[in-house]
């Protein structure tokens, strides 16, 4: 159910900046005038959209790795790699989740240069996707203990199904 909703919101926003970006073009080159405060919204939105792309990609298995090296190893090995890879992935989003939390609270009560809009609406972005993979990482967990595979093959599997449905 998460997935779903990161991914409204992810198209939602692209489909946004998309129309945002010809407004302001038409704008500037047709009408002669400037949308001043289209720079602020669409930074913001492209904000939004790389870190819940971000949870998205964790979530189809779609972030850089070197399978092969998981390949190679026996079976025992690549729960190691798996768990050792999901730790380090942890770390990340915790780092996300504090940091982006300091600095949302840091920037509170500033506000845009144009818009004069909240900074933190930016900053939020950075929390609440790291929330969402660290809950993304322990459903990944649970599903390859439940599974009783080697992760990879577990990973492999899930993506299949998902993919044939």
């Amino acid at each position: 159910m998460l997935d779903r909703f990161f991914e409204a919101v992810a198209a939602l926003l692209l489909s946004a900046i998309t129309l945002l970006a010809l407004a302001a073009v038409v704008a500037r080159y047709i009408l002669n005038a400037s949308l001043s405060w289209s720079a602020e919204v669409l930074v913001g939105l492209l904000v939004y959209v790389t870190f819940f792309c971000g949870y998205l990609a964790l979530r189809k298995g779609a972030h850089l790795r070197i399978d092969v090296v998981a390949a190679c190893l026996p079976a025992r090995g690549q729960w190691i790699l798996f768990f050792l890879n999901q730790a380090l992935i942890g770390v990340v989003c915790v780092v996300m989740v504090v940091w982006g939390l300091e600095q949302t609270l840091t920037f509170s009560h500033r506000t845009t240069l144009m818009l004069g809009a909240p900074q933190w609406l930016f900053y939020a972005a950075v929390p609440i996707s790291g929330v969402g993979m660290l809950l993304e990482l322990i459903r990944q967990c649970i599903a390859a203990v439940k599974a009783e595979v080697p992760p990879y093959e577990a990973a492999r599997q899930a993506a299949l199904e998902e993919s044939a449905s």
